[in-house]
């Protein structure tokens, strides 16, 4: 057999857990077919197969943690058919004449049991290759992101026994799948079932939190960072919009003012964006999970809202897709829904600047000469002191409060 280990996802961390296998044992796979999602650095992460054939073995379970470069999965070969020891040819260095790990000198072994590499099916002695595979039994699989996979799993959607057409599975296809009865009783027994775990304890060796742990170590060594705070009146609107939509916006006009604050600073110089993508700081039992709202001035408050809401949803559920968790260019942190006025936010390299909400509270404030009492938004913002000046700070600081007063 041939074993296919955990590769590095080049996320930084030494593990993943194991999510969701997407073939069971004695299944046939091709080549580059998604063959398990993983967690790791807090991103949700589609592994694909590296080859064509049949899975003789799975060394890990769903919610496993596994090392990179341990045993993943084992493929069946034809060649250990032919009466090739199967831990021989895992182990053995190969048919040079070189001993294998049990010390047998592959001299030994008839010529009919040569190693035949990765090459699946039998290999015809001629001056052509022929690789012969063999053919799956079921229909093939249908292709779905990890948010979607995530999305069917928190609904109770069997993918598995879906077959619609279209190359791809939709997050529209999963919610009628839904409404429609499509769900797994698999997964509808899962959640009635008590955890193993208590969920501190699952948040403690969640790969979420050692990601922060990380990227936090990175913004000691790497940032130099300043703070700078002030409160706004947020009476003209407070109550009647969302405060998170207004901070997105405000946010967006105050980088049209001082565009150096929406930025990333790699190899000592700092590279101005040409959108806004804001890195929304969502926190989780899990951990904290860094989403990005890519363009922000390109959609509308009622997109922004409903990918906010799913960005929420997959942090407290399941975790979020890699790719949607890169790409940042500012960031926010809106802690005021839990509590405290001002805070040192942390810049997260290669971003420059982060705006931190805090918990809007009532203040009397002069209006029109009068005494009134009025809702105030404590607002803080950090900025790399090596890419960004305080007079860029201020500035910015300054856009953001007359955004969000008006």
């Amino acid at each position: 057999m041939k074993l296919f280990k955990l590769p590095d996802l080049g996320e930084g961390l030494p593990d993943a857990v194991i999510r969701e296998w997407h073939v069971a044992e004695g299944e046939h796979i091709a080549a580059h077919e998604s063959l398990v999602t993983v967690e790791t650095a807090k991103a949700l992460v589609e592994v694909p197969s590296p080859r064509s054939g049949t899975v003789e073995k799975l060394y890990a379970s769903e919610g496993d943690t596994v090392d990179v470069g341990q045993p993943l999965v084992a493929f069946a070969d034809s060649a250990a058919a032919a009466g090739m020891d199967d831990e021989a040819r895992v182990d053995g260095v190969g048919a040079a004449g070189r001993p294998s790990a049990h010390g047998r000198d592959r001299r030994e072994e008839p010529a009919t049991a040569a190693d035949s590499g990765t090459v699946v099916g039998k290999i015809e002695q001629s001056g052509q290759l022929l690789g012969r595979e063999v053919a799956p039994t079921a229909l093939p699989r249908r292709l779905a992101t990890p948010a979607v996979r995530a999305l069917a799993r928190r609904l109770g959607v069997d993918l598995s026994a879906q077959r619609p057409a279209g190359a791809r599975y939709t997050a529209a296809e999963v919610l009628n799948l839904a409404q429609t009865g499509g769900k797994s009783p698999k997964t509808a027994d899962k959640a009635t079932k008590p955890a193993k775990k208590s969920l501190e304890a699952a948040a403690q060796m969640s790969p979420a939190r050692r990601a922060m742990a990380l990227a936090m170590s990175r913004a000691r060594d790497q940032v130099a960072p300043m703070t700078l705070c002030d409160q706004v009146d947020i009476g003209a609107w407070w109550g009647e919009q969302s405060a998170t939509l207004r901070l997105i916006r405000a946010l967006q006009a105050a980088c049209a003012v001082e565009p150096n604050l929406n930025a990333l600073y790699q190899n000592e110089q700092l590279l101005p964006a040409d959108t806004v993508n804001i890195g929304l700081a969502v926190d989780s039992p899990r951990g904290l999970f860094v989403p990005v709202l890519q363009d922000v001035a390109s959609r509308s408050d009622h997109e922004l809202l409903l990918q906010i809401g799913s960005y929420k949803r997959q942090a407290h559920d399941s975790g979020i897709a890699r790719d949607d968790l890169q790409g940042a260019t500012i960031l926010l942190s809106n802690f005021g829904g839990m509590a405290g006025r001002y805070a040192t936010p942390v810049v997260m390299p290669p971003t420059v600047a982060i705006v931190g909400a805090g918990r809007t509270f009532d203040a009397v404030v002069p209006v029109d000469g009068q005494p009134a009492v009025r809702p105030q938004l404590p607002l803080s913002v950090s900025a790399d002191h090596r890419a960004v000046t305080g007079g860029e700070l201020a500035r910015f600081l300054k856009a953001l409060m007359a955004s969000l007063s008006a």
